[in-house]
């Protein structure tokens, strides 16, 4: 009895493990997202810093089973809202990013986010824009694993 009840609760902790890191498994992520038109974002730093792609490839680099490209199924469909990136660097003060996110399933809203982080550190200001993505990319992945609406990620709390 007593092996059966333990072999019972091992595949019980099995399918929720298996269904929670797995749940958005094949998510994809489109290889270019847009800006908001009152980003922020500066002709220059848009063409230098080329975000609009760097942005889907370092999420896909930074979360487990999220991948660039097209197609249905499961999309986090991601929006630069806004930048703070003044020229000279680490010079001119501190770089943000804010991302904003809608994960959708079969089309249907499964869960929203607003994502901020900024440093005051980094290689010029594309080294320190791309600092503050790879963070968000983290605070996202976290996120992905049990989606909510209208969270809230990083400084954006």
């Amino acid at each position: 009895m007593r092996n059966r009840m333990t072999r019972s609760l091992l595949l019980i902790a099995a399918i929720v493990f298996v269904t929670t890191t797995a749940g958005w498994a094949g998510t994809k992520v489109a290889a270019k997202i847009k800006y908001h038109p009152q980003s922020g974002s500066s002709p220059k730093v848009k063409k230098e810093c080329a975000l609009a792609t760097r942005i889907p490839e370092i999420f896909a680099a930074s979360i487990d089973d999220l991948s660039t490209g097209g197609g249905g199924g499961t999309r986090l469909e991601l929006l630069i809202r806004d930048i703070h990136a003044p020229p000279a660097g680490m010079f001119s003060g501190p770089k943000w990013v804010t991302i904003y996110g809608t994960l959708k399933k079969g089309g249907r809203e499964i869960g929203t986010f607003r994502a901020k982080r900024s440093t005051f550190t980094g290689k010029g200001t594309c080294g320190m824009l791309e600092k503050c993505v790879s963070v968000i990319a983290d605070d996202v992945g976290e996120w992905l694993k049990s989606p909510t609406k209208d969270a809230r990620l990083g400084d954006a709390k």
